[in-house]
């Protein structure tokens, strides 16, 4: 499914162009955005996650326009922010379950081997009936994987993962 972003700009409520005129055609693969602080690369992330519009330019994801049609974009994407909040009194196996429910996995069965298999790839099974308040910062950004990737994504958009997770919890 290709990316194409055409004249993108955004100017945020302070004044400070995040992006001029950004044109890219990113066909199927693994890609990332790679340039200093403040670059915009965050801005055009959350643009792409349908958080954020442009002010000028068209965002399509094969035919659907990004921009126009974000319920249709929001069912073929998992995102992952550079900082996700977790609810603490809230256990990560519950929590994705419920993200399960509102990515449309509907029926239990489904949703218990979906969260089963995300847990146990994000190496966090073993800690999965613990509340995600008592996680450390690895662990609630192993977390936020596992929900990006729930639904079997066709697009994922990920804003730093690894930033706080350790190389040894990478270990298999």
């Amino acid at each position: 499914m290709q990316l194409v972003i055409r004249d993108v700009s955004k100017t945020h409520p302070n004044g400070v162009q995040a992006l001029k005129d950004v044109t890219l055609t990113i066909p199927t693969g693994m890609y990332g955005l790679l340039g200093p602080n403040g670059a915009g690369k965050s801005t055009l992330m959350r643009m792409l996650a349908t958080l954020q519009d442009p002010d000028t330019g068209t965002i399509t994801l094969g035919d659907i326009d990004a921009v126009r049609q974000k319920d249709e974009v929001r069912k073929t994407f998992g995102y992952l922010p550079q900082e996700f909040d977790v609810y603490p009194k809230v256990s990560a196996e519950n929590l994705l379950d419920h993200f399960a429910v509102l990515k449309g996995i509907a029926q239990r069965r489904a949703r218990k081997e979906v969260v089963e298999a995300l847990l146990r790839q994000t190496n966090l099974w073993d800690v999965r009936k613990q509340k995600l308040g008592g996680y450390s910062g690895g662990m609630r950004q192993r977390f936020g994987v596992a929900v990006a990737l729930l639904g079997n994504p066709k697009l994922l958009i990920v804003d730093e993962p690894t930033a706080s997770i350790p190389p040894s919890a990478c270990d298999s």
